[in-house]
């Protein structure tokens, strides 16, 4: 059945509302009466359209941020590890105070500066000078990747389950395309790698075409809401809609960009964001022993162990599996739809994965190419996870509240993965010391 939202319900306690008509509990939040109100199932409300564009606009703007990871060693050889760190840093400093501004600018306004902090990244790695240039270009497309990830996630929570799908499938495939992208154009017709990197900006233009193609947003019914508006000379606005038989109707009008403005503290925020916890934790959980079995078990596993191409070739090999795992799953988003049970069991489940990585690459009982079913399979859980717990928030708060949840709930897959790719460092320097290895 569908999940209830009862994140911080109290369940034994009959509802009251406030002044301003707006339920509140013997607590006295309205916030937190009104999370504990059940929700009927979102509609679904995505066409065609929908579904290319999301998917198109998933796939660019997570193939930046893979275009460089697969970079690492040509922009930094002996600094890998700090290229990831300015790879993952600003995004999540941009996800985490996210649930903090976001109402407050549009959409068109963020995936603007996406747009721009994109081309940027791209010809400033390029043609820097210095290489504390190409790492400050790395930034750049890291803060880009979160600002647009938030954004579009918020977005697909007013379209429906199959437009989140879509996203996540684009996303899915763009671990795949990021790394092809430098394998055809630099390995494969042997370009040079700033050239490359100047040629992806065709990456910028089409991520600015597939937003300009997407329809406006549906509309909102919820009471007492405000929308930001572009005004005619470009700037924003605040309005006040109009209320119809108690319940607000936000026009799917060109001119709007039905971003809903919520008057909500500081502290109510943080309250939203952590009511999450029951399906974002799982979130955290499957990313942090993902990341930590790819960046610290794959790399101390080769055929021989000892032969640093033969572990050169697993690590490159895995990751393939994993993200064509990865993908497949997330983009089952609309036939399979777990619960949060199961969201809870996969993420248990994967990092019983990584205790058996870590034990193989030390004891090798399971010692052959066949592992790499199971490095698929990772992809499999993580990319489930990740689907399915977007479709539970848009599921488990109030319509006016999900397009904020979404972005509070985006925070948590770079909080697993910084988490992991820390516990990585720790693993991989034990794997390689008890398998002798001395890089």
């Amino acid at each position: 059945g569908q999940m209830r939202a009862a994140l911080l319900s109290d369940s034994d306690q009959s509802p009251t509302y406030d002044a301003n008509g707006r339920m509140r509990n013997r607590a006295g939040s309205a916030l937190e009466a009104e999370l504990a109100e059940a929700t009927e199932a979102p509609v679904d409300l995505s066409t065609r359209r929908d579904l290319i564009t999301f998917f198109l606009l998933g796939l660019v703007n997570n193939s930046s941020f893979v275009i460089f990871a697969a970079s690492a060693k040509e922009i930094a050889s002996n600094s890998v590890g700090l290229v990831y760190l300015c790879a993952s840093v600003p995004s999540f400093v941009v996800r985490i105070s996210a649930p903090y501004w976001y109402d407050k600018v549009s959409y068109k306004r963020r995936m603007m500066a996406a747009t721009v902090l994109m081309c940027l990244s791209f010809t400033g790695v390029a043609i820097a000078p210095f290489q504390w240039l190409q790492f400050l270009g790395v930034m750049l497309t890291s803060a880009q990747q979160g600002l647009g990830e938030s954004t579009l996630l918020s977005l697909c929570s007013r379209f429906g389950n199959t437009s989140l799908t879509a996203w996540s499938s684009g996303t899915g495939v763009a671990g795949l395309f990021g790394y092809a992208w430098i394998i055809v154009f630099k390995t494969w017709i042997g370009l040079d790698f700033r050239f490359v990197l100047l040629l992806a900006n065709i990456l910028v233009g089409a991520y600015a075409a597939a937003f300009a193609y997407m329809r406006p947003p549906p509309k909102i019914r919820h009471p007492s809401a405000q929308v930001l508006v572009n005004a005619s000379d470009g700037d924003l606005g605040v309005i006040d809609v109009d209320v119809v038989d108690g319940e607000t109707a936000l026009e799917e009008d060109e001119k709007t960009n039905d971003v809903v403005k919520l008057e909500l503290t500081t502290k109510e925020r943080l309250v939203l964001s952590l009511s999450l916890w029951p399906v974002t934790v799982p979130l955290i959980i499957v990313y942090m022993a993902e990341y930590a079995a790819q960046a610290g078990a794959w790399a101390a596993i080769g055929f021989p162990t000892h032969e640093q191409t033969a572990r050169e070739a697993f690590y490159e090999y895995s990751n393939w599996c994993y993200q064509a795992g990865v993908f497949v799953s997330r983009s089952s988003g609309s036939i399979w739809t777990p619960g949060r049970s199961v969201l809870w069991g996969m993420s248990l489940l994967q990092c019983v994965v990584l205790a058996f990585f870590v034990i193989d690459a030390q004891y090798k009982f399971w010692y052959d190419y066949s592992l790499l079913s199971v490095t698929f399979f990772t992809g499999l859980l993580g990319g489930a996870v990740y689907v399915n717990a977007f479709r539970l928030i848009t599921e488990c708060v109030p319509p006016r509240l999900k397009e904020i949840a979404m972005t509070a709930g985006a925070v948590s897959s770079d909080f697993g993965t910084n988490m992991g790719e820390a516990l990585a460092l720790g693993l991989q320097a034990y794997l390689y010391k008890v398998n002798g290895i001395s890089e």
